[in-house]
């Protein structure tokens, strides 16, 4: 009894990857052909799964997935907060807070800042609400699993430039 090869689709998970790719990433297909081709620019890969660690790939397809779903998630509660700043502060500091509990990007800050300048060169309470917010966030996602392959002292000098720049863009 011949089995048919499977494979699986790949992309990096941030704030730029697209919805599509991100709906992609983790699912499993006989035919490499049948997943998407998108032009989009998002880095992806069509991977073979080994016969022998089918089981294993399926449940890390489990895991991409709920990744990907996470980052959406992300995407849409940081647009929440951003929509809701002027006008309802708490939920929109509940929406960052929970937002920052699935990724902190700078981008997204510098968005953030860009879209409520006035609001914030107003507000110097709120500036320092949200720079403590998203500071400690960014520090903190230094800690987590994905960053411990990067040698110590590049994930220092990383986590340092961007509490750095947080604390530029929330003066």
């Amino acid at each position: 009894m011949c089995r048919r090869r499977r494979y699986q689709y790949y992309t990096n998970v941030n704030y730029l990857t697209c919805e599509e790719c991100l709906a992609w990433h983790g699912v499993t297909r006989r035919d490499p052909r049948r997943f998407p081709e998108p032009d989009d620019g998002c880095a992806r890969a069509i991977v073979p799964i080994p016969r022998k660690e089918r089981k294993a790939y399926r449940e890390k397809g489990k895991r991409m997935q709920a990744v990907a779903r996470a980052e959406i998630e992300r995407r849409r509660l940081f647009e929440s907060g951003l929509e809701l700043l002027s006008s309802r502060r708490e939920e929109a500091i509940e929406a960052f807070r929970a937002a920052t509990t699935i990724d902190v990007y700078l981008p997204d800050l510098e968005r953030l800042v860009e879209h409520h300048r006035a609001l914030l060169a107003r507000e110097s309470g709120l500036r320092q609400t949200l720079c403590g917010l998203f500071a400690k966030a960014y520090s903190d996602k230094f800690g987590w699993r994905r960053y411990e392959r990067l040698p110590e002292i590049m994930r220092l000098q990383r986590e340092q430039a961007g509490i750095e720049r947080i604390h530029e863009l929330f003066q």
